[in-house]
């Protein structure tokens, strides 16, 4: 196995929680699991770092990093800035279609158990409204900052309050978007994206004031 696809998959495992904040990733163990040595495994685990994704620790080892909450608050005030922009312009130019794409979407997030669906069905809800703003670029850097914060859908399984929570934000979003009005569906989004961030910072559980 290479050292790229040996990245990924390490690289998704932490991004996703399986690989939680400040467990240690030894060269050894991983290089037994992908049958390889330890010279790529060591290039995969710089890359890592790198990438901020490990931190070196005081005995030379490298621990899976975590978001602390001052992170995750200006992660989340980028993403309310970018978000709220993309909204604001895309209001006026959805149609009746784009509603009911986000609608049957917001409907099957509900009913799914994977986190990684949820994941990709979230942002796929999201780039259905914010596409009609007309700014590719923009839409796209919003999906990377989302992808970002996923390790909160780990915080959602099906039937919980934060999964009925996060159904009905959205619906609200929705319906504030329908009637077109800008001023109350950013609200609900910003409240929505606070939400996310409260979550990623109980799934990182780094208690960094």
């Amino acid at each position: 196995m290479d050292t790229n696809k040996i990245t990924k998959i390490l690289q998704d495992e932490i991004e996703t929680g399986i690989l939680g904040p400040g467990i240690v990733l030894k060269q050894e163990m991983l290089a037994e699991r992908f049958g390889v040595s330890r010279q790529p495994i060591r290039q995969v685990l710089e890359r890592l770092l790198t990438h901020g994704l490990l931190t070196k620790r005081s005995d030379r080892s490298l621990a899976v990093n975590g978001l602390s909450a001052k992170e995750v608050r200006n992660l989340s005030q980028i993403r309310i800035s970018l978000e709220a922009m993309a909204l604001s312009l895309a209001i006026p130019h959805l149609v009746p279609r784009d509603l009911r794409k986000a609608r049957r979407l917001n409907e099957d997030l509900q009913e799914e158990d994977s986190p990684s669906t949820i994941e990709e069905l979230d942002i796929a809800f999201h780039q259905t409204l914010y596409a009609p703003c007309n700014n590719p670029r923009l839409v796209q850097m919003i999906m990377d900052l989302r992808r970002e914060a996923r390790r909160s859908y780990y915080r959602q399984p099906k039937g919980s309050w934060s999964r009925a929570a996060f159904y009905k934000e959205h619906e609200a979003l929705l319906n504030a978007c329908a009637d077109g009005n800008v001023e109350h569906a950013v609200s609900i989004l910003m409240t929505h994206i606070g939400i996310t961030s409260g979550n990623l910072v109980q799934a990182n559980d780094m208690g960094e004031p």
